[in-house]
């Protein structure tokens, strides 16, 4: 609530209430949750030496997507989406490899050129969809 409150720079009273409301609602649905063991996370604090590739990468992802849109603006390029397979290793069904899933779909999935569709734990990789085809800077994210 305090993020949203920040990107909207304001503090009016109807934004604090809903803020707060919606809060209490995925922290009740949250604890719910997890007290019937729906779902077992478990963060390494180890991975975030891992997160300082995530603002390049969001950074490199926009770059991709403005030069897109100025290429088909323009009439140069259309631009048509692609679909990759990453290679990534999934783990198996224990609390840290959901975790690791979890935080590796979030990461590639911030910038905008690119979001993680799935994992296939059969075929170890990460289903992707891209605007522009660029599945090298995904690899990178996931081998930092």
């Amino acid at each position: 609530m305090v993020l949203w409150l920040l990107f909207t720079s304001t503090v009016a009273p109807s934004d604090a209430g809903l803020g707060m409301c919606a809060s209490l609602v995925a922290a009740a649905v949250g604890v719910a949750g997890q007290s019937r063991g729906a779902f077992q996370f478990r963060f390494r604090p180890k991975w975030l030496r891992r997160a300082w590739s995530i603002p390049i990468h969001i950074a490199h992802d926009t770059a991709v997507v403005f030069a897109a849109l100025v290429r088909h603006a323009t009439g140069r390029k259309r631009v048509r989406g692609t679909w990759a397979a990453i290679p990534f290793e999934p783990g198996g069904d224990d609390p840290e490899s959901a975790a690791r899933r979890a935080l590796a779909t979030l990461g590639i999935s911030l910038g905008p050129n690119t979001l993680v569709v799935g994992v296939d734990d059969e075929a170890g990789v990460l289903l992707v969809h891209q605007l522009v085809s660029d599945p090298a800077s995904i690899e990178r994210l996931v081998r930092s």
